[in-house]
């Protein structure tokens, strides 16, 4: 942010601030602005002693046209996310999804290899043959975390 003072009070400094926009969208405008009347004043701006300035009109017109088409490309990506979660669907008992396709290859093949459920990673299927945790587990695994927790609560304090 430059600072300029005001020297035409010699008893009170007066500061004004000249922000640059953080916001692409306004440092592109400010930028096209900046340019416009660097090119109407020609030969006679005094833009003309900043080392590289007759590079700024071209790095205006590339972020210009990159930021329209990141806000096109974004628009495309949440049209494409949209309809990747409608093929996906919303469970795995909607009709006609790839999640309820899925699970009914997952079933039937699950039923066709009673015992050898192994097979199903044939089909690209992760077989966890691990026991699932009990309840009672599951509620001690819980208290333990609860109490790690509280033990680092404690600490800091």
């Amino acid at each position: 942010m430059a600072l300029c003072r005001n020297k035409h009070h010699h008893e009170l400094f007066q500061f004004m601030r000249i922000p640059i926009p953080k916001n692409p969208e306004e440092v592109i405008k400010l930028a096209k602005a900046v340019r416009d009347k660097h090119v109407a004043l020609g030969a006679a701006s005094p833009l003309n002693g900043i080392d590289g300035i007759a590079g700024f009109s071209a790095q205006v017109d590339a972020a210009d046209s990159n930021h329209t088409d990141a806000k096109d490309f974004a628009k495309q990506a949440e049209t494409a996310t949209e309809a990747r979660d409608n093929a996906l669907g919303p469970d795995t008992s909607t009709p006609g999804t790839v999640r309820f396709f899925v699970t009914a290859a997952r079933d039937l093949l699950a039923g066709q290899n009673k015992g050898s459920e192994h097979k199903l990673g044939d089909w690209g299927f992760v077989v966890d043959a691990s026991a699932q945790a009990t309840p009672e587990a599951k509620a001690a695994l819980k208290a333990a975390k609860a109490a790690v927790k509280a033990a680092k609560n404690q600490k800091a304090a």
